[in-house]
């Protein structure tokens, strides 16, 4: 097997506009040219390796003008989620947290609260940047998970092979 060529062209401003946009949601102000000044090698050295995590920015409110509640409003938890998209210092956990999301499909139906969800949320988030297997072993685990392919159903005499089916 090839294994893919490393990168040795120049890393300038439009190098590290095209990474934040491939590992996150794209560059906030100033933040392309003070990734550009890492060079390679320093760029994909704090896009992977970041530190705890800052949100940038005011906190979002509802139309009243109230702090969002995640775990008790309806949509809240959307918004939450797509407020720490916009506003993280690490955007690329957030971007493997979506694509784990995408991956591992669930949704808050069927009895599952929006708790579950952020829960599973935060399980993509804590894994974004490690062990594949061990999210698997996790996401195996994962209320949400279980409510929505029916492994909670899921018996010796009568096994349930709904999630077994999804993740092959």
């Amino acid at each position: 097997m090839a294994s893919i060529p490393i990168y040795r062209g120049s890393f300038g401003a439009p190098q590290a506009e095209r990474l934040l946009w491939r590992a996150g949601f794209g560059p906030r102000a100033g933040e392309v040219g003070r990734l550009a000044k890492k060079g390679l090698p320093g760029a994909v050295r704090s896009l992977t390796r970041p530190g705890s995590e800052r949100l940038v920015g005011p906190e979002p409110r509802d139309a009243q003008g109230r702090p969002i509640a995640p775990f008790d409003a309806a949509g809240h938890d959307h918004m939450w989620w797509l407020d720490r998209m916009v506003r993280t210092s690490r955007p690329l956990v957030e971007r493997l947290a979506l694509v784990w999301h995408d991956w591992f499909a669930t949704q808050r139906v069927g009895g599952i609260p929006q708790k579950g969800m952020l829960d599973q949320n935060e399980l993509f988030r804590r894994h974004a940047l490690g062990s594949f297997a061990q999210l698997l072993k996790d996401v195996t685990k994962d209320p949400a998970m279980l409510r929505w392919l029916n492994g909670d159903k899921n018996t010796v005499r009568s096994p349930n092979e709904n999630y077994a089916r999804e993740l092959m």
